[in-house]
């Protein structure tokens, strides 16, 4: 049996995609996750079903635990031979604690690597558009702790840019500091708070004014301070902030990256039905349909693993064409090995019946294999062609607690099918008005109206 061994995994800023490839396999291979109170959440989600979750994170002037007990619990869970990930915020060894944790594991004969992450000294002010260097204005930078004990001065190094982490609470030290360092009351100094996330927020301001600037703003933890000439550039190239911030409440939320920034906040999923039925009499009876229409990947998912419940695989859909409603159920239909016939341009209910207005659908068998609740639409469009068709209700939506979402931050709204309209004005009530609603697809859109919202139809 394979020995313990402790993996020190940097996190990132806060944007879960900034997650390096090496870190993103460990967490889905641990066996124990130590993480800080920082990580993005969505990266425990990854997590294998068994894996031990411990919460060992600090807040200021408060801790779950205190260093040596963090340390112990490495060493002991990786002492019962299994694979530790201490998850930590942004870098393990960038005012992480990182090294004093590999001493510990270095003392104990426990074997350990380190895998770095994105620090946000670095990720904040690129997502603020304040690049820390730039030939045209300073070919160096310093990183400084601002959390400093307080009978400590924070040491000014002679750098053209100075990069402040965890200073929030000490911001006018910082700025005493740096005056007395010789910095002119004239320089530009930014904050960045939760950099990286879908709330970011830049404060700007000049050394001379910026404890009243922060004190206005109401700045937050956790936030970094940027100071320097390079500041001057953050309106030419904010890059971030100029992207709408889009809530998506449903599945698949790397379908609409472009359209801005994805918040995903699930607020509804998908579970198997409690009677099968209707689905198993289908199953037997599939030889005598002409077509599978597939609405969605979940649809394909739940569908084929009644199919293999039932002792069957995807031979038994030989004499069947299969179509599907979009490029995404294409790709996960490609894992069962097989190639949708039909596949529209337009994703949605209607591009589907585009095409299959080009085919002769009379005396077609048709079966849908879809949502126990999904719009009729789709049946009605192939009936009124002559088909005959059966719906095949494989899967059942139900509501979820959505993880925490700020409205204010939120640009636009993606109802991606009805259940998702009704989920939300039963958790928040009525849409923001500063929010744009969108649904796909005509169904979503007249349920949405029927709870209140006023949605357009997302153009694809």
């Amino acid at each position: 049996m394979p020995k313990g061994k402790v993996y020190l995994v940097g996190a990132g800023p806060g944007d879960a995609e900034l997650i390096t490839l090496k870190g993103y396999g460990l967490i889905c291979q641990a066996d124990v996750i130590l993480h800080d109170h920082l990580i993005p959440a969505e990266l425990l989600h990854l997590a294998k079903a068994e894996a031990e979750i411990i919460t060992v994170g600090k807040f200021a002037s408060r801790h779950t635990m205190s260093q040596d007990q963090i340390n112990a619990l490495l060493i002991e869970k990786a002492g019962m031979r299994r694979i530790v990930v201490r998850l930590k915020g942004g870098d393990p060894f960038l005012f992480g604690r990182g090294g004093e944790e590999a001493e510990a594991c270095a003392q104990a004969g426990v074997d350990f690597e380190v895998v770095p992450g994105v620090t946000s000294a670095l990720a904040a002010p690129s997502y603020a558009g304040i690049p820390p260097t730039h030939r045209d204005f300073t070919p160096n930078v310093a990183i400084v702790t601002g959390h400093r004990k307080a009978q400590k001065d924070i040491e000014i190094p002679n750098a053209g840019t100075i990069i402040f982490l965890m200073g929030v609470g000490n911001i006018q030290k910082i700025i005493g500091s740096l005056l007395k360092a010789g910095w002119s009351p004239q320089t530009k100094i930014a904050a960045v708070e939760r950099g990286t996330l879908y709330n970011q927020r830049v404060v700007t301001g000049f050394l001379e004014s910026f404890v009243q600037t922060v004190k206005k703003a109401g700045l937050s933890t956790p936030a970094i301070f940027i100071v320097g000439k390079v500041v001057e550039l953050h309106e030419k190239l904010n890059w971030f902030g100029g992207k709408p911030r889009i809530l998506v409440l449903g599945t698949h939320p790397e379908k609409y990256t472009h359209l801005g920034t994805i918040v995903h906040r699930p607020i509804v999923k998908c579970v198997p039905l409690e009677d099968t039925s209707k689905l198993d009499g289908m199953i037997k009876a599939l030889e005598g349909f002409n077509w599978l229409v597939f609405t969605s990947a979940n649809g394909v998912r739940f569908f084929f693993e009644r199919l293999r419940q039932s002792g069957l695989d995807a031979r038994a859909l030989c004499s069947a064409k299969v179509a599907v409603i979009g490029r995404t159920t294409a790709r996960r239909l490609t894992s069962f090995g097989i190639l949708a016939d039909l596949v529209p341009d337009t994703e949605s209910s209607a591009g589907l019946l585009e095409e299959f207005k080009k085919r002769d659908m009379r005396d077609k068998k048709v079966l849908l294999p879809q949502a126990a609740a999904a719009s009729r639409e789709l049946r009605e469009g192939l009936a009124a062609m002559g088909a005959m068709v059966e719906e095949a209700p494989v899967y059942q939506t139900v509501e979820v607690e959505p993880a925490d979402v700020d409205l204010e931050h939120i640009d636009k709204i993606l109802f991606t099918s009805g259940s998702t309209a009704r989920a939300f004005v039963k958790r928040f009530g009525r849409v923001p008005s500063h929010i744009k609603a969108c649904c796909l697809g005509a169904p979503t859109q007249a349920e949405a109206a029927k709870h209140g919202i006023d949605a357009e139809i997302l153009s694809q």
